[in-house]
């Protein structure tokens, strides 16, 4: 069946019920949906409108029509209309500043239309909201838009065209009808996404490059947080202007203070808020009246603290959204910029580390501290460092758009304890990824909270699965612990990504040596053979003792020299994508001598060429504790032991290798019938709410996206079956259908190969019998009477539903023991070409796919095609909640691949994941538009 590439799905789609908008010059708006209760206030913004405004608005400079007004306030069902308001605080109240709503004209076209308040022209605010009506309208089922413009509305024209939908259009009378097809294109995503960027760098600006600075809550106690962290600013030397905010003192550590944040001047950017919480509103108001754009608010008393603390914390982010303000916090321990232009160390660690390429953006404030001296510690440069706190507002999605433009950060290291929209995460680590590394630590992998599973997809895919999923599909490299994310970025920040995976491990140890290579092998590495080159080599300097095979063992009496010409040998070698150095002391009085002797190596190998390939060390001797290990301009990653320095650099190559290939595409099929499956889903559910679809349901849902199903019928008596079998052909099988019986086979009701009439008679009756003393007849359909698939390969392909990361995609072997076995790989959808790939690979059984034993090889591209199109199915069909497919058999190559049984779960929330506002999220991620 013909397929085609799609783009990625626009941004906005992630944005769907998000609060926030962030506009072309960085400041920020509320948006929602109207209400009846905007009224009186709908008719005041058209009443303000300029008469131009008007005219261009409603194709006439009067007010317009009460009956308008009331339209626009009624909108609230997506599939019939919506009207979206954008709001900013002004003069000491909330006021909109701009209006979009579309209206149904038929079961697929929408009308639209939008109008701003016109001293927020050129601001972006219209292209958002329509990149936003579009999304939804898309979500709703329409195939298309249309509106009607004077010929010279050159702003409206301007946003259809940048949304990059195809447009046609005709003039008339000096007004053009515009169509336009709500399919997205390749360029309008990329159009889209850098509008994201840019503004979302502007409304950071203010914050990490402020022109000045002011602390609120700063005191003459030398122990109070305000001073401690005014006292940082100091001891940096912050190159902007500093205040202090008390109500009594003229100053403060020197520094100017003012009695109110209202009296600040106009060059502060930031505001640091360090006052109890029950004062941190007020000090928002009087900010926004001093036009601070950006804040800090490090008291803590929020979201983190219960409900109470949840409520004021909204309290606060509807302050500062409708402000136009951006904050980092609550409860968070500051922010760092060690940009040496700037020096910006508005936060109360007591360790600052030195100034590199590396940015920091930590959950945790009590960790934050521990990190910035282990980085210190360890002579890891940073760029910036932020601690996020509770994310009500600036979250790591945010930082990482803005450092993927920084030119002084080179890498970016996250710990994090939630996802606010790990969508947006994805979307944005792929495209960050392919230029500067990210490397994350992620708390939490334990399976504690998983949901009750009904499917055994469901019951294989923990929460854990999703976030491995995430990180692999975006190019994150994952560290497994604090000390193992500083040995990456080390190696990261101070060498040149690996070529490859082959490794060489050079000791003067036996012992470490082997663990060196274990570790190795074990996390994906080659500890590759050397050629007989290189092994000659090593043998004319190396003692007769020596090993020269992989890893080389230079004995314990090797010293400098040997380790000088062996290192130039190994890096020099064309079989070496990198090496591992393990200094191990025998002498004490000879150690100056080695370590002088691996410097000289690593030199002489750069020399001569050897300038692409990593090197880590470990180095067992105290004078591991003078770090940094400088090899002239180059720095050299030291990790306390050998496995250390092995893992590192398997997920270094790991990242290297996914950085180096293509992106993968999406693709859909000519086929696939959206609609017919949607509408199965929801008539199911209007019957019965949530639960499990009928057998015919599921087969209806499979058909709808063109998923191969083993040819079958329900029978409702034993003649029925019998006759069905017949038209079938035998041999045939027979199994209950029942919404009630997940496990059939261990209730003793499928029966296989059946040969004739009588054995299906006689199926027919045992099952019903056995059926009834599981459930009630009312809850049995019948006996499903299908073809026998003879041969094969039993695969199985689910969708499991994670809270907070949407539908997840399984393969694996499959049969009536796959969650003993367990052998089964998730991404999350949607899939792309290499996800699926990458799939029908890493089972560990998977090698059965190739042919095992004699066995033909099984059509792997069938089964490619099926992940496909389950993909498409779980994207685009929301009601969605679980689904197995199990077993699909893959028959031998060329002939397809069939599923004999599917179950599918519906539920009327499946897609509350989807909303950055529901409740199962964190904090949502905000909104940009350029």
């Amino acid at each position: 069946m013909p397929s085609h590439e799609i783009p990625p799905p626009a941004p906005a789609t992630e944005d769907l019920g998000a609060p926030r908008l962030i506009l072309r010059d960085g400041s920020s708006a509320t948006v929602r949906l109207a209400t009846p209760a905007d009224r009186d206030e709908l008719r005041r913004f058209f009443r303000d409108l300029s008469p131009e405004s008007r005219r261009q608005r409603f194709l006439a400079a009067g007010q317009p029509p009460e009956a308008v007004v009331d339209q626009f306030c009624a909108r609230s069902n997506p599939s019939r209309g919506l009207t979206l308001l954008a709001v900013r605080h002004i003069d000491g109240q909330n006021h909109i500043i701009a209006v979009a709503g579309y209206a149904a004209v038929t079961a697929t076209i929408a009308e639209v239309a939008f109008a701003v308040d016109d001293r927020f022209h050129g601001k972006g605010i219209a292209t958002l909201l329509f990149e936003r009506l579009a999304a939804q309208a898309m979500d709703s089922g329409f195939l298309g838009l249309q509106a009607t413009t004077f010929a010279d509305n050159a702003a409206m024209l301007d946003v259809f065209r940048d949304s990059g939908f195809g447009i046609r259009s005709k003039s008339d009378a000096g007004c053009i009808e515009l169509q336009l097809s709500l399919t997205p294109s390749a360029a309008g995503v990329r159009s889209a996404e850098e509008r994201r960027r840019l503004a979302t760098v502007a409304s950071l600006r203010p914050m990490l490059s402020p022109r000045g600075v002011a602390v609120i809550g700063a005191s003459h106690d030398r122990a109070n947080i305000g001073n401690r962290i005014l006292q940082a600013l100091v001891a940096g030397g912050f190159t902007g202007s500093l205040r202090a905010v008390h109500p009594r003192a003229a100053s403060i550590q020197g520094v100017a203070a003012v009695p109110s944040a209202r009296q600040l001047p106009s060059d502060v950017d930031l505001a640091v808020v360090a006052v109890p919480a029950s004062s941190v509103l007020s000090v928002v108001d009087d900010c926004a009246a001093a036009g601070v754009r950006s804040l800090v608010v490090v008291s803590a008393g929020f979201a983190e603290t219960g409900s109470g603390g949840c409520d004021l914390q909204q309290e606060l982010v509807a302050k500062v959204r409708n402000y136009g303000m951006r904050m980092v916090g609550p409860n968070c321990m500051g922010l760092l910029n060690l940009d040496p232009t700037i020096r910006l160390n508005a936060s109360f660690s007591p360790v600052v580390p030195p100034a590199g390429g590396v940015a920091f953006s930590s959950q945790s404030g009590a960790l934050g501290i521990a990190i910035l001296a282990l980085a210190a510690e360890r002579h890891v440069g940073l760029s910036a460092f932020v601690s996020v706190g509770n994310k009500a507002d600036v979250s790591g999605n945010d930082l990482l758009e803005y450092w993927e433009a920084d030119p002084n950060t080179r890498l970016i290291l996250l710990y994090l304890e939630s996802f606010g929209n790990p969508h947006r995460f994805t979307r944005l680590a792929k495209r960050v990824g392919r230029v500067k590394p990210i490397v994350a630590l992620k708390a939490g992998r334990t399976t504690a909270g998983r949901e009750a599973a009904g499917s055994h997809t469901a019951a294989l895919a923990a929460s854990n699965d999703a976030v491995d999923a995430l990180f692999h599909q975006s190019g994150v490299i994952r560290a497994d612990t604090i000390d193992e994310m500083f040995d990456i970025a080390a190696c990261l920040d101070a060498q040149p990504l690996p070529k490859g995976a082959r490794v060489a491990v050079l000791t003067n140890g036996g012992g470490p040596g082997i663990l060196a290579a274990d570790a190795c092998e074990a996390s994906g590495l080659t500890v590759v053979e050397l050629t007989a080159d290189t092994r000659a080599r090593l043998s004319q300097f190396l003692s007769s003792s020596a090993s020269v095979r992989n890893p080389v063992d230079m004995v314990a009496s090797a010293g400098g020299a040997e380790y000088h010409q062996a290192i130039e040998a190994l890096l020099t070698a064309r079989e070496i994508d990198e090496l591992i150095v393990i200094f191990t002391p025998v002498d004490n009085a000879r150690t100056p001598e080695a370590i002088d002797g691996i410097r000289h190596g690593i030199a002489a190998a750069r020399a001569a060429g050897a300038v692409d390939k990593p090197i880590v060390a470990c180095l067992m001797a105290e004078e591991r504790d003078t770090l940094p290990f400088i090899v002239g301009a180059e720095t050299i990653p030291v990790c306390t032991f050998p496995e250390n320095a092995a893992r590192a650099l398997a997920k270094i190559a790991g990242y290297a290798a996914w950085r180096s290939r293509p992106a993968g595409l999406l693709w859909t099929f000519d086929d696939i019938h959206v609609d017919e499956a949607r509408a199965i889903c929801r008539a199911a559910l209007a019957k019965r709410r949530d639960g499990w679809l009928t057998t015919e349901e599921a087969r209806g849902v499979l058909q709808a996206f063109g998923i191969p199903i083993v040819a079958g019928t329900l029978a409702h008596s034993a003649d029925e079956a019998a006759a069905l079998a017949a038209v079938l052909g035998f041999p045939v099988v027979a199994k209950l259908a029942s919404t009630d019986v997940q496990h059939k086979t261990d209730l003793g009701v499928v029966r296989t190969n059946l040969a004739s009439e009588r054995d299906v008679r006689r199926a027919f009756d045992d099952i019903m019998s056995r059926g009834r003393r599981a459930t009630s007849d009312d809850r049995i359909e019948g006996v499903l009477i299908q073809s026998m698939i003879i041969g094969g390969v039993e695969t199985m392909i689910g969708v499991a539903h994670d809270a907070a990361f949407g539908p997840l995609v399984g393969f694996g072997l499959g049969g009536i023991h796959v969650e003993l076995v367990g052998d089964v790989r998730f991404r999350i959808a949607p899939l792309t070409d290499k996800d699926t790939d990458e799939l029908l690979r890493e089972p560990r059984g998977a090698r059965l796919l190739e042919g095992y034993r004699g066995q033909p090889s099984a059509d792997v591209d069938a089964l490619r095609e099926v992940l496909l199109r389950v993909s498409r199915l779980a994207e685009d069909v929301h009601e969605i909640r679980e689904l197995d497919l199990n077993p699909v058999i893959a028959l031998p190559a060329g002939h397809g691949c069939r599923v004999v049984d599917a179950r599918i779960r519906v539920s009327a929330d499946a897609q509350s994941s989807r909303d950055p506002d529901s409740p199962t999220r964190s904090a949502p991620d905000t909104v940009t538009v350029g």
